[in-house]
């Protein structure tokens, strides 16, 4: 059998269990599931590994118990349901996957920073922010020389609001980093 046969009769049987519920939040619990198959099958096809529907499948339980436990969650407001590998996978891969990849960009923005305000130090004409085109662009950044004749828009300002900058980006990316780390 098929992977989407396999998948789609897994869904077919979910409904039917789901019947209890208003059609509309019956198909709001299939699409999220049906989602969490799909992310879970795209992650083993990116990792290199062949593509395996009832492993997934089995990761969620049976139909019956899955539906029980959403027709729970819904209707007397119990927790979600939660402890299924497949949607636990999913999302520990996609959010240490964001974790640092928002590490790395924050940080690197902060550095950056860091090493222009301390370059504006050494090298005032060279490093800076300036007004370009009659005011309609704006260049910062780290020349060779010192930049065309537009004017300089922070002059020394350049380092304590460069500085400053840098630590709002590295308190940012800390307090996301702790948010996706609890995520984890």
């Amino acid at each position: 059998m098929e992977q989407r046969d396999i998948i789609h009769q897994y869904l077919k049987e979910l409904e039917r269990y789901l019947a209890r519920l208003e059609k509309a939040q019956a198909q709001e619990v299939l699409r999220e599931i049906e989602s969490h198959i799909f992310d879970a099958l795209d992650q083993q096809q990116s990792s290199g590994l062949a593509e395996d529907a009832k492993a997934i499948l089995q990761g969620f339980g049976e139909p019956r118990e899955l539906a029980l436990a959403y027709i729970a969650h819904i209707t007397k407001g119990a927790p979600p349901p939660s402890g299924f590998k497949a949607i636990q996978k999913v999302k520990q891969g996609v959010t240490a996957t964001l974790y640092y990849a928002m590490a790395a960009f924050g940080f690197s923005i902060a550095f950056a920073l860091f090493f222009v305000a301390g370059a504006k130090v050494f090298m005032p004409d060279s490093v800076g922010a300036w007004s370009a085109g009659n005011g309609y662009s704006l260049a910062i950044g780290f020349f060779a020389g010192p930049y065309p004749a537009d004017q300089e828009l922070l002059g020394v300002w350049f380092i304590p609001v460069a500085t400053l900058t840098a630590l709002l980006v590295i308190s940012l990316t800390r307090k996301v980093l702790r948010v996706l780390k609890n995520n984890m």
